[in-house]
């Protein structure tokens, strides 16, 4: 079971001392002198000695134990983050030694462990707040020092391993380039720690390894994770979470669905709600009381698959504390879902991305970057009718985007150029003939002409809508022109086919085709 901390960085906390084991270390020469080291803050020189106790005796506690506190000593603000933690892990290490050798100090240590936990999760709270302010990449390293150090210190606490992996984060962007890049796929495998420990991880959490994994390049592991998380956010209940001030008392009124009832208790608690659409609201506050009720802080917050909806804090008993929502209004799962289809597009797995966007159109038709992108794979997969369908209802729903204009009209161009392709087949197969064709197999030349020219005038406006979108150097400027320019010359539009073709630079008669990589 894992040991979860409350709202990120929210832990206020004293400033507590580390309680040093002691111990006898008469007659034993290289203890004394690895405690003489010690009081000379020669660090190396005590290790060093302490090691060649352990060397002579390997199961003397007291050196395991004396280790510990030697390595904790030896991590100061100068340490590189990744040696900051290593040494919190090498201290618990030798405190496990301690422990198995001697059970008789596991009380002593533990006492020992969480007084170091509190200290160095302090310490990370603190740094990263500070680094917020200033905005230093090595100040939210030594954040997430402070914070691997607690995780060393207590694995089995999620809240440091999730905070270092955020403070990481954020000097990675703060470095940017390529070297940002790498740094930020160094947080996967704390991510992965994190999410493999938590019984609920967090949204945030869940979204941004899925990030971190399509930018890695591994869209497998990316759409597995998405998958994984969709469904633990779908199956976990809407609920309203009192937190603040431990101990501080609560009342108040929760209102689903036009009913409502009381509730009442005492910080931290949770209310669970059976419902996952309608309208919900909830009003709370602090009744009067001793010190701890009338300073404490109350805090409510309403959850829905694992997202925060509304949220409300107040530390004075006379303001009640108002919260609502209306659930059917909610997509919290938006974005996960947008990077499993995302990381979809990526793998070459066309028929599965296909499938994927069709059962998120389902359920929200409206979504004019669900219909580009699904629209966008049927073009390259040469299906131009069902890309047209989609592309058209996209473009009629966000109509000032140049790229759904432009595939909009690749789509028209493409099957234009596919039927001029068996146009031209058709006319060789009946001029090898020895005899002239017949009526039919002219109106089937005609009915075939009439179709590609009318293509062509289809692709014609939402091209040109395209290239005016895009204005003199957007991105699609010169494909929009360069499918226009093919586009007049089919429909014997000379002069304005003259219009586009310097647009058109060298990109000669490319048919346009879309891409499917839209993304979010």
């Amino acid at each position: 079971m894992t040991t979860r901390q409350s709202a990120l960085f929210a832990l206020f906390l004293g400033s507590l001392g580390l309680v040093a084991l002691s111990g006898c270390s008469a007659g034993n020469p290289n203890m004394s002198a690895a405690e003489s080291a010690m009081e000379q803050e020669n660090y190396d020189r005590a290790l060093a000695n302490v090691d060649s106790a352990i060397a002579r005796d390997s199961a003397n506690a007291e050196a395991y134990a004396m280790k510990a506190r030697i390595l904790r000593q030896m991590a100061d603000s100068t340490t590189p983050p990744g040696e900051y933690k290593q040494r919190y892990r090498e201290a618990r290490e030798a405190e496990q030694q301690a422990i198995e050798f001697d059970p008789g100090q596991r009380s002593t240590i533990n006492s020992q462990r969480e007084l170091a936990f509190i200290e160095e999760y302090q310490k990370g709270a603190d740094a990263f707040n500070e680094a917020r302010k200033s905005r230093s990449k090595d100040d939210f390293m030594r954040a997430a020092a402070f914070f691997g150090a607690a995780s060393a210190i207590r694995p089995d606490s999620t809240g440091p391993i999730l905070n270092e992996a955020f403070a990481r984060l954020q000097a990675a962007r703060l470095e940017g380039g390529d070297q940002g890049t790498q740094e930020m796929a160094e947080v996967i495998p704390i991510l992965e720690t994190y999410i493999e420990k938590e019984d609920q991880p967090s949204k945030d959490a869940y979204t941004i390894l899925a990030q971190l994994y399509r930018q890695d390049k591994q869209p497998e592991k990316a759409i597995d994770l998405t998958e994984t998380a969709i469904e633990d956010l779908s199956n976990r209940p809407t609920h309203i979470r009192v937190s603040g001030t431990q101990g501080v008392d609560y009342t108040g009124t929760v209102e689903v669905g036009g009913s409502s009832r009381s509730v009442e208790g005492a910080t931290p608690d949770r209310i669970e709600l059976s419902t996952s659409e309608g309208m919900v609201s909830g009003s709370f506050q602090k009744p009067e009381g001793g010190k701890r009720q009338t300073k404490g802080q109350l805090q409510v917050a309403l959850y829905m698959q694992g997202t925060e909806l509304a949220s409300d804090q107040t530390t004075s008993p006379a303001e009640p504390l108002e919260i609502s929502a209306d659930l059917s209004a909610q997509t919290p799962l938006a974005e996960l879902q947008n990077q499993r289809l995302n990381a979809l597009n990526s793998t070459g797995n066309t028929e599965r991305a296909m499938q994927a966007y069709q059962e998120q159109i389902e359920q929200d038709p409206d979504d004019a970057t669900y219909r580009y992108n699904y629209g966008s794979l049927l073009l390259n997969a040469d299906r131009y009718d069902e890309a047209a369908e989609q592309l058209a209802r996209a473009v009629e729903l966000d109509p000032d985007d140049p790229k759904k204009q432009y595939n909009l009209g690749a789509a028209y161009l493409n099957k234009g150029v596919a039927l001029q392709d068996s146009l031209v087949s058709l006319r060789d197969s009946l001029t090898a003939k020895e005899q002239p064709p017949t009526d039919e197999e002219r109106k089937m030349v005609r009915e075939l002409d009439e179709q590609r020219r009318g293509l062509f005038k289809d692709a014609i406006p939402p091209l040109e809508r395209a290239r005016q979108l895009s204005g003199p150097s957007g991105q699609y400027r010169q494909s929009a022109c360069s499918a226009l320019f093919q586009a007049y010359v089919q429909t014997e539009q000379t002069e304005k086919a003259e219009e586009v073709k310097e647009c058109a630079g060298q990109m000669g008669s490319s048919s346009g085709q879309g891409n499917g990589n839209g993304g979010r």
